[in-house]
């Protein structure tokens, strides 16, 4: 029996009362020891598939490709609906690479992300994937492409919990790209703002930090599209370092938005592992 078969067994009580279908994977940083239910299967990864985009972009950066200090510029084509602020702007607006990157994890903006995609290409990101062993997790398409069915998030990208929480492993471990590359990413993921899945109900202050940042602290994104919801975070506390990757898809229960049944079930998993492995004696839940 595994030394989290207890958090195993409450992260299962807690899922069991979402009325649609729910997977998630969490792997213990210390022991190594991984949890997980129906983490294989492929599930619509929403906005959480801007991970792999993060990282395949600072890889293009290690090969030498780009560097985080060049401009790109927003151009009409870039233009999406969905969350941000860039398709409010006029277009010709000019930012370094490393601040689209930040634009595209912290507020998850959609035009940012297209401006990522298309410094990478589609075919990289995937291609990089699939350098870490990670068969499924799949960016079809920029974002508002015009060709695809967007009732189906599967029409846009997917992955699974277990590939996403690998994918969290190798930045949380500093294995993914580089060192520097992985610290770097972890820094721009902890600053993530309108924390509405696995860590909705942590404490969070106006900067999105825990008491005692240096050791309490979570790097996260999320993903939501109708009635899809998804999370990989990377949690660090006074007890113990894990990461978690979390998709609820098609449930009918009561709330939208942020309150929706599956952020509400997100949320209570997050908060179930967080108390488990990591937490100290002083968080208690955010009202």
């Amino acid at each position: 029996m595994t030394g989290l078969s207890s958090l195993h067994s409450q992260l299962l009580n807690i899922g069991g009362g979402y009325s649609g279908k729910w997977t998630y994977a969490l792997t213990d940083l210390a022991s190594g020891e991984h949890i997980g239910r129906d983490e294989d299967d492929v599930m619509p990864a929403a906005s959480l598939i801007k991970v792999p985009v993060l990282v395949s972009l600072y890889q293009a950066v290690h090969d030498g490709k780009l560097s985080l200090d060049d401009r790109t510029t927003f151009r009409e084509e870039h233009r999406t609906l969905g969350s941000g602020v860039l398709q409010r702007l006029t277009p010709g607006v000019e930012m370094t690479v490393r601040d689209a990157a930040v634009l595209m994890i912290i507020i998850s903006d959609n035009v940012a992300t297209n401006m990522c995609v298309d410094l990478v290409g589609i075919d990289a990101i995937n291609a990089q994937m699939r350098r870490y062993g990670l068969e499924q997790t799949t960016l079809f398409c920029r974002w508002g492409e015009p060709r695809v069915d967007w009732r189906d998030g599967r029409n846009h990208n997917v992955s699974t919990a277990g590939e996403m929480a690998r994918l969290l492993e190798l930045i949380a471990r500093h294995e993914a790209v580089s060192e520097d590359a992985s610290e770097d990413m972890l820094r721009i993921m902890r600053r993530l703002d309108g924390r509405g899945e696995l860590t909705r109900l942590l404490p969070w202050s106006e900067l999105n930090m825990l008491p005692d940042p240096k050791t309490n602290w979570v790097a996260e994104k999320g993903g939501s599209f109708l009635t899809a919801r998804c999370s990989g975070a990377i949690f660090h506390g006074v007890r113990g370092h894990f990461v978690m990757s979390a998709f609820c898809e098609g449930g009918t229960g009561p709330g939208t938005g942020r309150s929706s049944e599956g952020n509400v079930v997100l949320g209570e998993l997050g908060f179930a592992a967080w108390q488990a492995l990591a937490a100290g004696p002083s968080i208690v839940p955010a009202k």
